[in-house]
């Protein structure tokens, strides 16, 4: 503890000397602060998008408007510009939802949704039971078994696949095809899968007129000889959603552009009960785009080329609002010097992929030699061009741009209930927080 010294006789030094201690003290804890900030406030972030009360910022419930209208704010907090009036670009796009009920039971024994059953975001509302059919998987791929298959009716019965153990390319195209178009007409059907199972709205574009259902192994019993089920849903031709952007202008050459991007939303509902927290998918990715704003809002660190932060809906169910960001982007594309994707980064203990990195091979190598001399993170991976994420439409209007993720095995829960906050370990968040910010203003120099 510091020990303030007192100087009795000589006036105005206790006063003097009390308020020097004080300056260099709050000093110090800012000057420490502003790094170690950077991960209280990620989780703060990521704590709070990921909650119950955000509804997995999807399409049900309003998930994505409340997660938009909390990143605006936040914007506000740190000073940070709108182009034109508002943070908001707004724009729509078709979603298939399952707002309602959702209910499954095989011979009477109700499973549990989102561990034990998932219903895919295509399907329709539906209620009653049915008759199960079991199939088996290899048939699909066998002429005359198959030909068999499409002569009998299905019409009111559901087919049961079980995947177990199977490898064969040929037989798991079958069966996704039999997914995708339900070619033997049946009124609905079940995979059986022996893994963790994990959900998707990329299928919602367009309702199917038939359910799909996953269920876990483990949960089905040996024999199954019916399906209840009550299912409700809701087909959006036009939802209305919106990307959140903002910039901070910059001091030297205000009309070149750094971007950096991630998408906001996750899965959202599926029913009432379940949802989908997107802890490190995406809700990391949103808090590092966020803790960047927040630390070139600090006068100190005010940038050379203006900052553009954007943050975008739509990417879980197809890339939505990337595609409308880049298609009607309010700035100039042509003017950005580099656009960085973050999206899952909430491990690292095995460093990071640069997706793009054998296309801008240039950017990369910079990357790689800004990590080896600061020794910030096990290794930079180079990954070839890949329309996985957000950077996609951006790159393909010209735009150099990147995509990074994390990488590490001590977190691996996706699109899941257990992409949780509280299991999200975080590990190298700081180091390649510091390793982007560096590589960023590394740019002038370009």
């Amino acid at each position: 503890m510091a020990r303030l010294i007192r100087y009795n006789n000589v006036p105005g030094m206790n006063k003097f000397f009390c308020s020097s201690f004080l300056l260099i003290f709050f000093l110090l804890i800012n000057t420490s602060g502003v790094r170690a900030q950077d991960l209280n406030y990620a989780k703060h972030l990521v704590d709070t998008l990921s909650s119950p009360s955000f509804e997995g910022r999807g399409y049900v419930n309003g998930g994505d408007s409340k997660a938009a209208d909390f990143l605006a704010n936040e914007f506000r907090t740190f000073d940070i510009q709108p182009f034109g009036d508002s943070f908001m670009q707004a724009y729509d796009f078709p979603i298939n939802t399952l707002p309602g009920k959702l209910e499954v039971s095989i011979d009477g024994h109700s499973l549990d949704a989102g561990s034990q059953f998932q219903v895919w975001a295509a399907s329709p509302t539906i209620k009653g039971t049915f008759r199960i059919i079991r199939v088996n998987a290899a048939d699909l791929i066998n002429p005359a078994k198959l030909r068999k298959h499409l002569k009998r009716s299905y019409a009111n019965k559901f087919i049961l696949i079980d995947r177990q153990g199977i490898s064969d390319k040929r037989i798991l195209s079958g069966i996704d095809s039999l997914k995708y178009t339900n070619y033997l007409n049946a009124k609905g059907l079940i995979f059986v899968n022996d893994q963790k199972l994990s959900w998707s709205v990329m299928i919602g574009y367009k309702p199917f007129n038939y359910p799909v259902i996953d269920i876990l192994k483990s949960s089905l019993p040996s024999r199954s000889h019916s399906i209840s089920l009550n299912v409700e849903s809701k087909f959006y031709r036009n939802y209305k959603t919106q990307n959140v952007i903002g910039f901070i202008k910059g001091s030297v050459q205000p009309d070149t552009f750094l971007v950096f991007t991630a998408h906001y939303d996750h899965l959202g509902r599926m029913g009432q009960e379940v949802f989908f927290p997107g802890a490190n998918d995406n809700a990391s990715g949103t808090a590092m785009v966020m803790d960047l704003a927040r630390h070139y809002s600090i006068q100190s660190n005010a940038p050379d080329y203006s900052m553009v932060f954007i943050l975008l809906s739509g990417e879980e169910a197809g890339l939505h609002g990337s595609n409308y960001c880049a298609e009607h982007p309010p700035f100039n594309l042509k003017k950005v010097k580099f656009l960085m994707n973050i999206d899952m980064i909430g491990t690292g203990s095995e460093g990071i992929t640069v997706v793009n990195g054998s296309r801008f091979k240039e950017a990369y190598q910079r990357m790689v030699k800004i990590n080896a001399g600061q020794e910030y993170i096990l290794t930079v991976k180079e990954r070839g061009e890949s329309c996985n994420s957000d950077h996609c439409p951006f790159y393909k209007k010209g735009v150099p741009a990147v995509f990074i993720y994390s990488m590490g095995k001590e977190f691996s829960e996706y699109h899941n209930e257990d992409d949780l906050f509280s299991k999200l370990p975080f590990t190298e968040y700081s180091d390649i927080f510091r390793l982007v910010k560096d590589f960023m203003n590394s740019a002038t120099h370009w």
